[in-house]
């Protein structure tokens, strides 16, 4: 065999083993590609986490008595949470003898209903005895006690109690509006400035 053809066969020797090894990178590119896919894939699936629906199951009604001068006077089933004007509507609004401006003055609309509560709508003859039993509490010696609603009770009416001034009142106030209300009278006794001495003074004019 002379040097040309020798020369030749080396040169498509040369061209085999260079398409030999470009096949071969090739295949390894893809394997490499899709190797890389389904490790992404795995660790993808392996971060998908579904959140269980949880259903959480509250009691979400309070029991509220609503009487005096309202349209249905009686006790309804409102939600947890709602207001005293919930109430009021429930029980068909007010009357036509209420007195609205002894409600404007005294009853907190938007204050939340506490389990058992007592809401009533006294009328104007009602209201107008009630501020007489009021001024008879602060300037004579009369026995008669108004008892003061501790979940209603204005500012006013709270510092008519013996022993409690305005800035005792106004925690009990705070203490309300904080934990929801009142559930007994006993827990006036958490209100700040309110000792064991102060409480029996107290606890037979107050009520829920």
């Amino acid at each position: 065999m002379n040097l040309g053809k020798l020369a030749k066969f080396k040169w498509i020797d040369g061209l085999l083993i260079l398409g030999i090894l470009l096949v071969i990178a090739g295949i390894g590119m893809n394997f490499k590609d899709s190797f890389w896919e389904k490790a992404e894939v795995k660790l993808t699936s392996k971060n998908i986490s579904i959140a269980p629906t949880v259903d959480i199951q509250v009691n979400s009604k309070v029991m509220i008595d609503v009487g005096g001068e309202v349209i249905k006077p009686g006790v309804y089933e409102l939600n947890n949470g709602d207001r005293v004007n919930d109430a009021l509507v429930a029980a068909g609004g007010l009357s036509a003898k209420a007195d609205r401006d002894w409600v404007e003055k005294n009853l907190n609309k938007a204050e939340k209903l506490v389990d058992g509560q007592k809401i009533y709508i006294p009328n104007q003859v009602e209201s107008e005895k009630l501020k007489v039993e009021s001024k008879n509490i602060l300037g004579s010696s009369t026995t008669e006690t108004k008892i003061v609603r501790l979940n209603t009770a204005t500012l006013e009416q709270l510092d008519t109690l013996s022993g409690v001034g305005p800035s005792i009142a106004q925690k009990i106030i705070d203490y309300r509006t904080a934990n929801g209300g009142f559930k007994n009278v006993e827990e006036l006794k958490l209100v700040s400035g309110i000792g064991d001495k102060l409480f029996e003074k107290i606890k037979d004019d107050v009520a829920l």
